[in-house]
């Protein structure tokens, strides 16, 4: 324990306080010499939390510290490796590593279990921000930030990472409605500008600036470090002081101006849709209002509170008016937090053509109303319940606590505020609790979005031909520049362009890869932990008990198996968990069922799982609930209510929920074509990747399309359908139960008997595969996602450890060269599951997917190169082993463990993969080599892009549209 006054390692505690929610410890601590501030939250956690961070205030759209915080992990003076962060993901045993830029804050967070790799790590991190390599080789802010290239054409262009990737960013309407109204929001405040980098601002930055801003900003001065968990706090701060003792105190204060009010304008801009779609009723509209300080906790977490009560269903009292008002397709409002001032931002989608003005009227009368006659105060009180269960719960799912931990310190500290403002909340809850019995939630309401005159308002048209014009005035920019070039200028770009790809190319050598630290075979676990199974049947039903200690919360999950569904019909049922809690049931409304919930449960959610293992198919209907082991009699009550009772007959209802659906759809292929591609092309090869098309993919998209067209005449038809989907699925002899917590048979016999019925079946998937295919789905955005599937059925092989490491080979080791430093692209990896026994390639935000499909084909010979040059394992097979053994919140353990049930995955299985992984050698990298060969000769593709890209791909066998 350490004290108040005492000094160690150069810093000086200089304060302690509880943290009672956490059962922890804040030591806020000084480094004399030059004032970096460190903050340690002591308490019990083996997986270990470190992060620095900076205040860097962003004076222009270049995104230089976005730019920055990709660069300074390429290499550093200790370290002189080109890609020190991609090491460290091949050979750590990492739960977390990467960084994070903030509109006025970079972070640089990781997360270990294992005490040496924590000490690994933050050498490594420690030593990227303040040594970089990038003061000395341009070539880094020319890969990771922009450059000028000729391609193959001899046309001028411009390639880099972050450029790449903001491209893809701001093919999101979403992004550009933020960015605008930010814009307008703060406009004289750095707020006002893309800390990510605008595409067409990016290109304005120099290497010079880009040196500038982190000499200026990367100094221990201006830093904060953050510790968490059972930490040996004398061995890291021994390890920080090394690096901080270097540097004296700078006088830097880099103050961010609050900007109190700003004028009430309003933004006409158009946005990008793909070419097939109709612009017509396509219009979206944004409302920004300027909202609270960062450090008025109570408001922030209030305004939350409303969002949820008024707004978060279809039935909530003022999404209902706005959505039935037949103005917009979709609405909701989001707190946009970590800054200064935060903002409030109303987006609304699917405008009616000529109706903005009377939609935007339609808002605020609506909110006006709600103010007058008040808030349901059952309604506000339900959805703070549930807001105090979750922030206690702290269920961040594979994500660790001390990364939210750190992100929401530096989100007070940064601006002088409270460091345990984000970490406490007993008094807030209680505070805000009282005041349920006042009009507080009303006039906070009133105050913020009434009769608040800082506001903004946008209106975002849509295009078929923007994307087309853009590309257009971008060639005509990059022609104009290449005719105003001299033979020396062009000689320099062709000079520069072949350094880079030098560079690019050439390998680390042995001397620089010895000075990383690193792990080795005996710093790994002996065993992977297995999570505690108990099986045992209650009326013939199988019931999986997970004794896991979760605080006094139960999670309960049923599995009602729906194998023998068809394609369609798994469709269906999708759309029956979509509008299960969005209609009402037999003893409630919609309204005071999700009181009801709300005010009992931690959670309750429908979904449709799918399961496969070595071939078969298991589709599943998943009821997942989480209540205080208090509220058992509850979760159960609310289970059998709304999986028996709700009444699908809502035309409307199912209308609002189709439209969304399509919508939400739409976004998917843009923000994450990568997982649609994947999925259609797996759909070639197996019943899983089929079911998966019909429940999230293409299929999905095209069937809601064409429901949402013939909506009347195919209504009756469709909810008959759902009706005998649901009969036929509720019953007993397909019903499973898990129950994650206390080993609870009482409440597992009451959710058993919850559907009587019980007539024997025995499901099995009778669907096929589309066959194998090259598509392409058309989207409207710059870049593209390029993807390749395969699995090892086809050729009758079975599970292998060893391609654990092959996955960390190939993502790390060549892709991320290949297709990411050489390429472009912001991401690419290879995948591979031990139960479907799928293999995957995949790009992410990729400016040229055709390229891409080539450096997937060359994987096989990168293997046989890597196993030719006697290159040393262990790394990656510490990497793997890392895989092996992803954090997991105690919800999600009772979720894999129940995965694992379905696929048959026993607990000698997962050793038996472990050791096999561990046993990975060249003889097996190179049959594995070959079975790459043969599993890609038959490979299905499919890219998802912009039509100009897939024009290039003249390989395709069709091409797909929105």
């Amino acid at each position: 324990m350490l004290e108040i006054g005492q000094k160690i390692h150069g810093f000086k505690v200089a304060s302690a306080e509880k943290v009672q929610e956490l059962d922890a410890t804040l030591y806020e601590m000084d480094y004399e010499k030059n004032g970096a501030k460190l903050y340690f939250l002591e308490r019990d956690d083996e997986n270990k939390t470190f992060s620095i961070g900076f205040k860097t205030i962003p004076e222009d759209d270049t995104g230089v510290f976005h730019i920055i915080e990709h660069s300074v992990l390429c290499g550093s003076r200790k370290y002189p490796v080109k890609e020190p962060f991609v090491e460290l993901l091949k050979g750590s045993l990492q739960t977390f590593l990467n960084a994070m830029t903030f509109p006025d804050k970079t972070m640089y967070p990781f997360a270990t279990r294992n005490d040496k790799d924590y000490l690994n790590l933050m050498n490594v991190y420690l030593d990227a921000v303040f040594h970089p390599a990038i003061l000395k080789n341009p070539n880094i802010f020319r890969q990771e930030g922009w450059h000028y290239e000729f391609d193959a054409n001899g046309n001028l262009c411009r390639k880099g990472v972050v450029y790449n990737e903001m491209k893809g960013a701001y093919s999101s309407p979403d992004t550009q409605a933020t960015y605008n109204v930010m814009k307008m929001l703060y406009p004289n405040t750095p707020y006002s500008y893309e800390s990510g980098g605008k595409p067409d601002g990016i290109p304005s930055l120099t290497y010079e600036q880009f040196i500038a801003s982190h000499s200026k900003y990367y100094h221990p001065s201006n830093s904060q470090i953050f510790l968490d968990g059972s930490v040996n706090i004398d061995d890291a701060l021994l390890l920080i002081d090394s690096y901080l003792c270097e540097y004296d105190a700078l006088g830097i204060d880099f103050d961010i101006e609050d900007q109190s009010e700003c004028p009430d304008s309003r933004m006409e801009i158009e946005y990008e849709i793909a070419p097939t779609e109709s612009e017509e009723d396509k219009t979206r509209v944004a409302l920004g209002f300027l909202s609270t300080r960062f450090d008025e906790n109570r408001e922030n977490l209030a305004l939350s509170i409303i969002y949820d009560a008024i707004c978060s269903g279809n039935e909530s009292p003022l999404k209902k008016k706005i959505i039935e008002s037949g103005l917009c397709e979709d609405f909701y409002i989001a707190t946009n937090d970590s800054m200064k001032r935060q903002f409030i931002q109303v987006n609304f989608t699917n405008v009616k053509d000529g109706k903005c003005d009377e939609l935007i009227s339609l808002f605020y009368e609506s909110v006006k109303e709600i103010c007058l006659f008040g808030i349901d105060k059952e309604l506000l009180e339900a959805s703070l319940n549930n807001f105090e269960f979750k922030s206690r719960e702290r269920d961040f799912g594979s994500l660790p606590k001390g990364i939210i931990f750190a992100i929401g310190i530096m989100a007070s500290t940064l601006y002088g505020g409270d460091p345990t403002q984000e970490l406490k909340f007993d008094e807030l809850f209680l505070s805000l609790r009282k005041a349920l019995s006042t009009e507080y939630y009303e006039e906070l309401l009133k105050r913020l979005v009434l009769e608040n005159k800082n506001r903004a308002t946008l209106i975002m048209t849509p295009s078929k031909t923007l994307g087309e014009r853009r590309e257009a005035k971008e060639r005509e920019e990059l022609d104009s520049i290449k005719a105003s070039l001299g033979d020396e200028q062009i000689a320099s770009i062709k000079s520069v362009a072949e350094e880079i790809e030098a560079w690019q190319k050439s390998e680390d050598g042995e001397e620089a890869l010895a000075t990383l630290p690193s792990l080795t075979l005996d710093d790994i676990p002996v065993e992977i932990k297995d999570i505690p199974t108990v099986v045992e049947e209650i009326d013939t039903r199988p019931v999986l008990y997970h004794e896991i200690n979760t605080s006094g919360i139960v999670y309960a999950n049923m599995y009602f198996d729906a194998s023998d569904l068809s394609a369609e019909e798994a469709y269906l049922l999708k759309l029956c968990v979509m509008l299960t809690k969005e209609v009402p049931t037999e003893s409630y409304d919609v309204i005071a069922l999700q009181k009801k919930i709300k005010s009992n449960l931690g959670s309750l959610a429908f979904s449709v799982k799918n399961f496969s293992a070595q071939g078969e198919t298991k589709i599943q209907l998943q009821v997942s609930a989480s209540a205080l082991n208090s509220k058992k009699e509850e979760l159960v009550s609310l289970v059998k209510e709304t999986l028996l009772t709700s009444d699908y007959g809502q035309r409307d209802t199912v209308l609002t929920v189709l439209r969304q659906s399509k919508l939400s759809l739409e976004e998917f292929f843009v923000d994450a074509g990568h997982a649609a591609g994947m999925a259609r092309a797996r759909a070639a090869i197996s019943a899983s990747g089929v079911v998966d098309e019909y429940t999230g993919g293409y299929e999905a998209y095209r069937i809601t399309k064409e429901l949402i067209e013939k909506f009347d005449e195919r209504y009756g038809e469709l909810i008959d359908k759902i009706n005998a989907i649901k009969t036929k699925i509720l019953n007993k002899s397909r019903l499973f139960v898990s129950i994650t917590g206390e080993g609870d048979r009482e409440l597992a016999e009451a959710l058993c008997n919850i559907v009587e019925r019980n007539e024997k079946v025995v499901p099995v998937c009778k669907i096929k595969p589309f066959g194998i295919k090259k598509e392409g789905i058309v989207i409207p955005a710059q870049i593209g996602y390029a993807t390749a599937v395969n699995s090892l059925l086809s050729l009758g092989l079975s599970q292998d450890g060893s391609y654990g490491v092959v996955r960390s080979l190939l993502s790390y080791a060549h892709l991320w060269n290949t297709v990411r430093v050489q390429g472009g692209a912001y991401g690419a990896g290879f995948s591979f599951s031990n139960e479907s026994l799928n293999i995957g390639f995949y790009s992410y935000r990729d400016p040229t997917p055709k390229r891409s499909l080539e450096c997937y084909r060359q994987s096989s010979e990168f293997l046989r190169s890597f196993v030719a040059s006697g290159a040393d394992l262990t790394k990656f097979i510490i990497g793997a082993v890392g895989d092996m053994t992803p954090l997991m919140s105690q919800a999600m353990m009772g979720r894999v463990a129940d995965s694992r049930y379905f696929c048959g995955v026993a607990a000698e299985d997962v050793a038996k993969r472990r050791e096999e992984l561990l046993k990975t050698d060249g003889e097996k990298l190179l049959k594995i080599a070959d079975t790459l060969d043969e599993l890609y000769k038959t490979a299905p593709v499919c890219i998802v892009a912009s039509k100009e890209k897939l024009d290039e791909c003249d390989f395709l066998d069709a091409v797909l549209t929105l």
